[in-house]
Order: C-alpha cells, then sequence, then structure tokens
C-alpha cells in the first residue's frame, strides 16, 4: 500500500489544518490549556499524529482484510477527520458521522485543506446517529469504521451502533473496530491515566478523578452531586470508558467470535502496539480457566479487530509473538522449581544422621519443656 506518499510534509499544510482546527474543535478552549504540554499535545494528535498512524498502521492493516479499491465506507464518530481522510486516499467514498459541530466543521475544513472530494461529514444528534446511518445507506456498506468511538458512547449506544452496523453491512463486508481501550485491562491508559478507575462504580469515579495527572480532565467532575446518575454516566462515557467482549456478545450475538478475522496481533498492529506484561497477564488468566472462551483479540490493552460478515471466514488467526507468550509463566516456574528443591533439601535434611543424632540429644530437654507447660 502506497501510503507514505500521502503522508502530510508541507508545513504550510500543517498550519493551515491547525488554524482551521483553532477556529472550530478548539474555538472554546482557553489558550492556558492549549499552551500547556497536554495542551500541545492534543493538537498534535488532532493535526498531523492521528492521521499518520491511520495511514501507516490503520489502512494497510485494513486492506489486508478487504480490497479497498470502489469501496464504500461508513465512519461512525469520525471526529475532526484524521482516520476519515486517510481512507480516503484509497476507497471509493467514506462518508463520516459525529455527533459534535465542533468537530464536523473541523474535519470538514481538513478535507478541503487537502484537496480531497470524495468524502462526506453528517452532523447528527446522540439519538438520531442509527437511523440518519441507515437512512443515508439503505442498499448497505462495504466497510463500517468504528474508530476510536465506543469508548465515548453510553452504554445503550453502544449496542445499538454495533447491532445496527452489523445489520447494515454488505454480506462479506467488514466491520473495523480501531484503537478502543479494553475495559478489562488494570490501567486506564486512554483517559484517566489511573490503574482501575475505569473499572470504578461512577460516583467513586467521580470522586477520585482529581487524583489524575491529566490536565483538563482531573477537575471536570467538581460538579458530580448535582448530577442524575444518568447524566453523570454520559459524561464519564463522552470521555471514554473501555469496551470489552461483553459488549460485543450482547449486541451481535454469542457467535460474534466465528466472526473475527483480525484480531490485533498482525504485524501492522504490533509494529506501534507491541505486547505488554499487562496483556499477557490477562490471557494467561484467560486461558488457564478452561472454562471460559474469549478470544485473544480481547487481551489487548486497546482493541483492534476486524469482523467479516460470513458464515465462511476459514481465517487463521495470528497468535501473540512467540517470544512474548506468557512469559508470565517463567516466574511461576522458578518459584514451583525453587519449592522443590527447599522440598528436596528438607527431605535429605530429616533423613540424615546429623539431624537424627540432634533430635535424640534434643528429646529430654523437649520433654522437660513440655513437663513444666503443665
Amino acid at each position: 500500500m502506497p501510503h507514505k506518499k500521502h503522508i502530510i510534509q508541507d508545513k504550510e499544510i500543517l498550519a493551515n489544518i491547525e488554524d482551521a482546527l483553532r477556529k472550530t474543535y478548539y474555538k472554546n478552549d482557553s489558550n492556558d490549556f492549549l499552551t500547556t504540554k497536554h495542551g500541545r499535545q492534543d493538537i498534535e494528535a488532532n493535526v498531523f499524529d492521528r492521521y499518520n498512524r491511520a495511514l501507516k498502521y490503520t489502512v494497510p492493516w485494513v486492506s489486508k482484510a478487504i480490497d479497498l479499491l470502489g469501496k464504500t465506507v461508513v465512519e461512525v464518530g469520525c471526529g475532526t477527520g484524521s482516520s476519515t481522510a486517510a481512507f480516503a486516499h484509497f476507497v471509493k467514498e467514506i462518508i463520516g458521522y459525529d455527533i459534535d459541530n465542533k468537530s464536523i466543521d473541523a474535519a470538514k475544513a481538513r478535507i478541503n485543506i487537502m484537496g480531497l472530494n470524495n468524502v462526506a461529514f453528517h452532523h447528527v444528534h446522540p439519538t438520531n446517529v442509527i437511523k440518519k446511518i441507515q437512512s443515508n445507506h439503505q442498499g448497505g456498506a462495504d466497510i463500517i469504521l468504528l474508530y476510536a468511538i465506543l469508548e465515548h458512547q453510553t452504554i445503550q449506544e453502544r449496542h445499538e451502533t454495533l447491532k445496527s452496523c452489523w445489520d447494515l453491512l454488505k454480506d462479506n463486508g467488514i466491520l473495523v473496530i480501531a484503537d478502543t481501550p479494553n475495559l478489562l485491562c488494570y490501567h486506564d491508559y486512554h483517559t484517566s491515566l489511573l490503574p482501575f478507575a475505569h473499572m470504578l462504580p461512577s460516583h467513586l469515579y467521580a470522586k477520585y478523578v482529581p487524583f489524575s495527572p491529566r490536565k483538563g480532565f482531573n477537575d471536570n467532575f467538581m460538579d458530580y452531586n448535582e448530577l442524575s446518575l444518568e447524566e453523570l454516566e454520559t459524561k464519564i462515557c463522552r470521555w471514554g470508558r473501555g469496551v470489552s467482549y461483553h459488549d460485543f456478545e450482547l449486541s451481535i450475538g454469542n457467535d460474534y467470535q466465528n466472526y473475527i478475522i483480525c484480531n490485533g496481533f498482525e504485524k501492522e498492529v504490533l509494529s506501534y502496539l507491541d505486547v505488554s506484561q499487562e496483556e499477557e497477564l490477562l490471557r494467561l488468566y484467560i486461558h488457564q480457566r478452561n472454562e471460559l472462551n474469549i478470544p485473544d483479540a480481547f487481551t489487548r490493552v486497546f482493541l483492534n479487530l476486524i469482523l467479516k460478515k460470513s458464515l465462511d471466514n476459514n481465517i487463521s488467526l495470528p497468535d501473540p509473538p512467540e517470544n512474548k507468550k506468557f512469559t508470565l509463566k517463567q516466574p511461576l516456574i522458578e518459584c514451583e522449581t525453587k519449592k522443590m528443591q527447599l522440598e528436596q533439601t528438607l527431605s535429605e535434611m530429616k533423613n540424615s544422621n546429623r539431624w537424627k543424632m540432634g533430635c535424640l540429644i534434643a528429646s529430654p530437654y523437649r520433654k522437660l519443656r513440655q513437663l513444666f507447660r503443665q
């Protein structure tokens, strides 16, 4: 895939995109935040980093699952159009939908600056997203892209999105889940940047938010006592809360895993998201519990998986890298070996003449001690 030629290196184009995003997506943000380290990182991510990452890794990854040429792509939650623009270079057309009008304005500005003419964007209300997509794509879609979006939806929205998108796919069409945080991992790398925080009940989560090192997020729930539980959970979800295999099982059905044709261990994904010890620990637990039937795809810190709407998916999914797979077993083996060695040493000591002689000499003193205790 000749993606390299589409990487934006022209400083004038990058400056124009940043200026457009400041006037649209960031128009309500204070300059105090935008000039901080976290603010600058957010700007860089939206201007070029997410676009380049999608171009370098996600597009080639998806292109191995389906031929992009001549395909129609529907992107739910397109944001400021980073991934939309990356895919636009290789497909017939791509249509993006988002609930944030500032993001849509930024996405339209980006596409105009880049001179792409096979892209359309729609601003939709959260309660009308699926109806709008179904109305606009009655003939179905070849590819539906959910790029870093499911974690920002409420549970109801998430399940409706998964089910409706799956139903909307044409036969042999694919559903792409990309860069989506996994709820089952121990650390929240996406939102709070705290361990276990994303697993907490909503009110406890809101109270704990000030401990987050993420500026702009750690002071955003000061009003949690004034919110209803539904309002609080919606606010938490809009910031981002992880997704798990449960969502897919409930939305698509118990056989959801039969449709998985990419699981996030492909070389395109591993080239930027290596396997961590945390993932190995989760995978080790799942594999050792025989009653659990959970795909390896759901052991990654960030979920990247593709489901194909076909009953003939004779796909051999890649295993986790051999040099990393279950390395946590080694410490367990070492502990077991040391335990066996200690038990052997103790057994030899008890059977030795020296031990027996010591016990014989100590025997009268032990009896006297017992008498005194009585």
